[in-house]
């Protein structure tokens, strides 16, 4: 989503942010006291580029645009010039002390003919510090950040000699919400060892299903409580302790991937998960005043003399998506956050409609699809729901559109409708399509019906 220009004008997506955007975001977050930190993926994580024929030839794998060769001279040159660019436009607009330059989930690594005779510690290592070299030459008093998964089963003796500690800082991300298990004990005193700080990454959004489309709050709170917990305990170790807690929210898992949870539909979550990591704690005091600053209604509102106040009806345990507490809050994306409620009942009432109809009832199953032969009164008692379904989703898909307007391109509302909804409308088609057909036939066959054809394949022997 970058406005690269030039020889890398290729990798910008068709409706990318253009730099006038990009610069009035930049206004707005300083005027809001928010410090950017920008992220350009330096390593792995590539395919947006590598995807490209004018980049073919940097990948470490022919087949596979994920991760660049780290040992051709005109892979750092390509790393260079996309950070060139996105710090050109950054700092024209205010400081950026960070620069984060990825380095995660590097998969494909001492692959090619280059690099097979290299450990992949030691790759991986060279790349970052060639990396931090150029960022460094051009951008002195910025400071790099890296990914720290492909550091964690690097040898300590290994990270001391390559010196990184004193090139970048770490920022260890691990989203569920047992911690320890993913980064235990022993790795933080590694980490402690080799750099003098280090940031830890929670998530609010986008770590617990490739296709979730709302987040559960619960969780999300829950890393983020348990991050607070292990912050605390490790802090001393580095000899300045922590830098900070990211919060990160992911709408893909990889470039190819398709959306998951939209930022409207996260608001939420966001709000529980930052009023907890900021101060250091959850409690009900502090849910009232997620409610407050999302526009819920107070104890005192007109509209609680029907219904319960708000604070008194939070409870992620058998709410864990925030339905039913914020459902009825205004904050900005409140109206699609509302919409994957009735996302969630339209799926799961399609799902059963079609297990009840195609699997678990008798009468229009693949085979009787296949063969027309059904009896018409039991058609017509299976599909009686059909026509509502339609109109639902119909409904559903035209309320996404309105919903998310003012917050996504053509583009995103296009393609979360075709992930979310479509399938089901084209599912529930391909129902009525069948069960017509099924129902325009007047006679039928005597039995035994004739065996498919395909299944010769398999040694039936047709009669």
């Amino acid at each position: 989503m970058f406005p690269f220009t030039g020889n890398l004008a290729d990798i910008a997506a068709h409706n990318a942010y253009s730099k006038e955007q990009i610069l009035d975001i930049l206004r707005s977050a300083k005027d809001n006291e928010l410090e950017v930190i920008p992220l350009v993926q330096t390593f792995g994580h590539l395919e947006f580029a590598l995807k490209r024929e004018a980049f073919i030839h940097l990948r470490e794998v022919p087949e596979s645009p994920q991760a660049l060769c780290p040992s051709l001279n005109r892979s750092l040159e390509f790393v260079e010039a996309m950070i060139d660019q996105v710090m050109e436009l950054h700092t024209a607009a205010s400081d950026v002390k960070f620069l984060h330059i990825g380095c995660d989930e590097v998969f494909q690594m001492g692959a090619c003919t280059r690099c097979r005779s290299h450990p992949r510690d030691t790759l991986f290592l060279q790349h970052v510090r060639s990396v931090v070299g150029g960022l460094t030459r051009r951008w002195p008093r910025v400071r790099p950040l890296i990914w720290d998964d492909m550091l964690r089963h690097v040898p300590q003796r290994d990270l001391l000699d390559s010196g990184i500690g004193q090139l970048v800082d770490p920022m260890v991300w691990v989203y569920a919400e047992d911690i320890y298990r993913f980064v235990p004990t022993h790795v933080w005193d590694k980490y402690s060892s080799v750099f003098s700080t280090a940031w830890s990454a929670s998530a609010f959004k986008g770590a617990f299903g490739e296709t979730e489309f709302v987040p559960n709050a619960k969780r999300h709170l829950e890393n983020n409580l348990r991050w607070l917990e292990v912050m605390t305990e490790e802090s001393p170790k580095f000899k300045k302790g922590f830098a900070g807690i990211v919060l990160t929210g992911w709408q893909r898992y990889d470039h190819f991937a398709v959306l998951c949870e939209l930022l409207p539909a996260a608001v939420p979550s966001l709000a529980l998960s930052l009023m907890a990591a900021s101060r250091g704690y959850f409690d009900a005091a502090l849910s009232e005043a997620v409610g407050v600053a999302l526009g819920c209604p107070s104890p005192s509102s007109p509209h609680t003399r029907l219904r319960p106040p708000i604070q008194s009806l939070i409870s992620l345990n058998t709410d864990p998506h925030m339905w039913n507490y914020f459902g009825r809050c205004f904050f900005p994306g409140n109206s699609f956050f509302k919409l994957t409620y009735r996302l969630h009942v339209a799926e799961a009432e399609v799902k059963e409609f079609l297990e009840q109809t195609t699997r678990q009832k008798g009468w229009m199953t693949p085979y009787n699809v296949r063969h027309n032969y059904s009896a018409p009164l039991r058609v017509n008692e299976l599909t009686a729901d059909l026509p509502r379904l339609q109109r639902g989703l119909s409904s559903l898909a035209r309320a996404t559109v309105d919903a998310l307007n003012d917050v996504c391109d053509t583009y995103t509302i296009a393609e979360w409708i075709e992930q979310r909804i479509y399938p089901d409308i084209i599912a529930l088609e391909k129902i009525q399509s069948s069960a017509q057909a099924l129902l325009n036939r007047k006679t039928w066959e005597r039995r035994p019906l004739h065996p498919l054809e395909d299944l010769k394949r398999f040694g039936v022997t047709m009669p």
